[in-house]
């Protein structure tokens, strides 16, 4: 577990956090783990002190091409499609000190009757999905909200906290060029030619 890796993988993106360095981290930490039972792994326990509740923007993200975060995760879930290698990270949940509208133990408290008690979330993924860590052997794990599968509403993202940080991924968005399409039919056609005024 090495903070410093995850500091310099972090470098590649564009960081949104506001934290306020007054309020003492180190006591709503216990009170987490308190609340728990629990220890939290020491890297997260640290990037949750740096950054807080933050979001993650593409540097690579042009007038042309817009980028998302992903991670690349060890088993596909369902909301992946065949081709994809990658999902999208969304946030991470915070302390009281920050900025982020979900803090990490209210997000906690949401879920603890859906949750087992060694699973907590620690970021959102699309779809109303959630990005967790099992306490109890610091894996990252994909909580599929749906349970698209019988008896499995969790898969395995990154084996620590850190090999999910060293796993995130610039991915182009792509465009939906369905609109440009149905455009170009229109304006090949009879109709269109007469509406648009277009000589054969």
């Amino acid at each position: 577990m090495s903070l410093y890796n995850i500091k310099q993988k972090l470098t590649d993106f564009s960081i949104y956090a506001k934290t306020d360095p007054s309020i003492n981290t180190n006591e709503q930490l216990k009170e987490i783990e308190r609340s728990i039972g629990n220890q939290l792994p020491s890297d997260y326990k640290d990037f949750l002190k740096g950054y807080g509740g933050c979001y993650l923007e593409s540097k690579k993200t042009t007038d042309e091409v817009e980028y998302d975060v992903c991670y690349k995760p060890i088993e596909k879930d369902p909301w992946m499609g065949k081709e994809d290698d990658t999902q999208l990270l969304e946030s991470f949940y915070g302390l009281a000190n920050d900025h982020n509208s979900l803090r990490l133990q209210e997000a906690i408290n949401t879920y603890s009757d859906r949750f087992p008690r060694n699973i907590i979330p620690i970021a959102s993924s699309a779809g109303g999905n959630e990005i967790c860590m099992d306490i109890d052997n610091e894996k990252v794990l994909f909580w599929d909200h749906e349970l698209s599968q019988p008896d499995k509403d969790f898969f395995l993202i990154a084996n620590s906290f850190e090999e999910f940080i060293l796993s995130l991924v610039d991915e182009p968005i792509e465009t939906d060029d369905s609109d440009s399409n149905v455009e170009i039919e229109i304006l090949d056609n009879d109709f269109g030619k007469l509406l648009f005024g277009k000589d054969n």
